[in-house]
């Protein structure tokens, strides 16, 4: 796991500095503590971070192949690597590292732009050809692993996070106007817009080419077009086939060099997970799980801890609980903005402070990300609504309320209104299916988990920690896609299909635990503190945010008031958290509104 960043003339005119690409890669550093290296050759140069975990005294990047013609500056993990070290070199290559860096080269070398289907990871990579004067990039299938760009005049920038492309000298930060609706309507940006303008994201999926003055864009994978389309598998079977998948998922990716966890927070996804995991590690298994103090005063045997401990003792694992003050999670907001790049969702705090404690312990874990998108994990699920019915975002369910909040001058230069109605109505009707509910988890797995993967990849990668996601491995995703939705939810019961799977490997309590969010600090008066705090920033003069707001409306809705008197307290806080957020946001990067 590392950061990569990097800088080509477009027009051949020019050659790169290597001042600015060095500073660009500097900023990387928290991502790579490892190595640093930079490559240069006239209109190319190339910058990475590295974070050692296969091979650590070998595979130093820029990575290049034997005659210097192909270099490669790479972030994330191949899991496959040593199978497909092994084709290769039945088809004549000769490696001189063990690490997959080197695999992704020869790779290239051999398949040409179409290794990238070959891959069975997370990654982000530039992969710069001599002999074609082309720059190719590539992002994995689920975007696990981000990729920005830009383009300013002949120059095409790109790099792992945003704040790299900052350090150019022709780039500046400013606030995408599009993204502010988006942000506080749907919580996901569409169309892979980042908050700062001029800024995309790569799509997950896709790769691009860069050469001869010419930008393409190819998409190698989507869940529409590779889904195996179980949808006439019986329960028995998709069980045995999931639970085959899982596990292979789960012994490729504790191959590590360093020291290696899973994140247990006492839930289904994680702990079957780690119950899995020490099926394929030597010595017990290191496991984490996270809460804050006055949580587990208020209610000890409901928190995630209490759970975490079951499945731990059931495993012998070397289990660490960490807790925190409720003061540290308001203590680093300033500092997760930073390194998320964006308003922070109420969950990255404390997924920010895990990583700090998980760190001096480990440096690879695996967690449970992606369950609750591919086997309807969340509540809203249970009411199985068709996708026609669909209004709007079903994780941001306050549209009609929060939209009045906006100043009317945002939809006429924005027309978010339309963006929000167009893309749900094109997201519903990609994937070919009957089925309400698996079109509902489609969308979630477009958009919803793309933001929580990048919201697990800065926060863990804030402190050095590369953070791996077995319920993500293309192959599951692809058999479970289509799956009836019926053995993932129905009724009054949720994830259904996994619950199965789990009930002989974990404690019964854990098996039906309810659904639980990431811990935050619980305090009555949060609720108050946020809500005026969030108020008075719209209605001060002084604030970055206030000209996007009707301010009477605010008031109103903060102090429910008018049409807002039966708004419930969830609305107000979240509003009232995402409003903050936006404004911590604008002063990290010293964006203008």
């Amino acid at each position: 796991m590392c950061g990569i960043c990097g800088v080509f003339d477009m027009s051949s005119d020019k050659s790169v500095s290597r001042a600015v690409l060095g500073k660009m890669n500097e900023t990387l550093s928290h991502r790579g503590p490892d190595d640093s290296g930079l490559y240069l050759d006239r209109s190319i140069g190339l910058g990475h971070r590295r974070l050692s975990v296969i091979d650590p005294g070998n595979g130093q990047q820029p990575f290049s192949n034997h005659d210097g013609t192909v270099w490669l500056s790479y972030n994330g993990e191949i899991y496959n690597h040593v199978e497909l070290r092994q084709e290769l070199v039945k088809k004549g290559h000769r490696f001189v590292t063990n690490c997959d860096t080197e695999v992704i080269v020869h790779a290239y070398e051999e398949y040409g732009r179409e290794c990238v289907s070959k891959f069975n990871g997370m990654f982000s990579f530039a992969l710069w050809d001599k002999k074609k004067n082309s720059l190719f990039i590539a992002r994995d299938r689920l975007g696990i692993k981000p990729l920005y760009f830009g383009v300013y005049g002949s120059d095409f920038i790109f790099a792992s996070e945003i704040k790299a492309i900052l350090e150019h000298p022709a780039v500046s930060a400013e606030v995408e106007l599009a993204a502010i609706p988006e942000y506080i309507l749907c919580t996901s940006l569409l169309n892979s817009k980042t908050m700062f303008k001029n800024i995309h994201s790569v799509p997950p999926g896709n790769t691009m080419v860069i050469a001869n003055g010419d930008i393409k864009k190819h998409c190698y994978w989507s869940m529409e077009h590779s889904s195996a389309g179980q949808r006439n598998t019986s329960f028995d079977v998709c069980c045995e086939e999931v639970q085959a998948l899982l596990d292979s998922s789960i012994k490729m990716r504790v191959r590590s060099d360093v020291p290696f966890g899973t994140l247990l927070s006492g839930g289904l996804d994680s702990s079957l997970v780690s119950a899995m995991a020490t099926r394929h590690i030597d010595g017990p298994l290191k496991t984490f799980s996270m809460g804050y103090h006055k949580n587990k005063e208020l209610r000890p045997e409901g928190t995630d801890a209490y759970y975490a401990a079951q499945v731990a003792s059931a495993y012998d694992t070397d289990h660490m609980e960490l807790l925190f003050q409720s003061e540290d999670y308001f203590d680093v907001m300033k500092s997760v903005t930073w390194h998320v790049e964006k308003p922070v969702d109420l969950t990255s705090p404390s997924l920010f402070l895990l990583y700090k404690g998980v760190k001096p312990n480990v440096t690879v874990v695996t967690s449970g990300e992606g369950a609750d998108e591919l086997f309807a994990g969340y509540d809203f699920f249970l009411n199985n609504n068709q996708a026609e019915q669909l209004s709007e975002f079903p994780w941001a369910p306050y549209l009609a309320e929060v939209s009045t909040l906006l100043d009317p001058a945002i939809e006429k230069e924005t027309g978010y209104q339309e963006t929000v109605s167009t893309t749900l109505n094109k997201e519903m009707n990609a994937l070919e299916s009957d089925d309400g509910l698996n079109k509902q988890l489609y969308l979630f797995m477009k958009y919803y988990l793309v933001d929580m993967l990048e919201r697990l990849d800065k926060t863990s990668m804030a402190w050095g920690v590369e953070s791996r996601v077995p319920f993500l491995d293309h192959r599951l995703v692809e058999y479970v896609v289509n799956m009836p939705s019926s053995y993932k939810s129905k009724a009054s019961d949720s994830k259904i299909l996994l619950k199965n799977i789990a009930t002989d490997m974990l404690p019964k309590g854990v098996v039906n635990r309810k659904k639980r969010p990431v811990p935050i600090p619980v305090d009555p008066m949060t609720l108050l503190k946020q809500r005026n705090r969030a108020n008075e920033l719209v209605q001060s003069g002084d604030s970055a945010i206030g000209g996007y707001f009707d301010k009477k409306n605010v008031d109103n809705f903060f102090k429910k008031k008018a049409q807002y008197a039966s708004t419930d307290d969830l609305a107000i806080y979240r509003t009232s958290h995402t409003l903050i957020a936006l404004d911590h946001w604008h002063r990290a990067f010293g964006v203008a509104a």
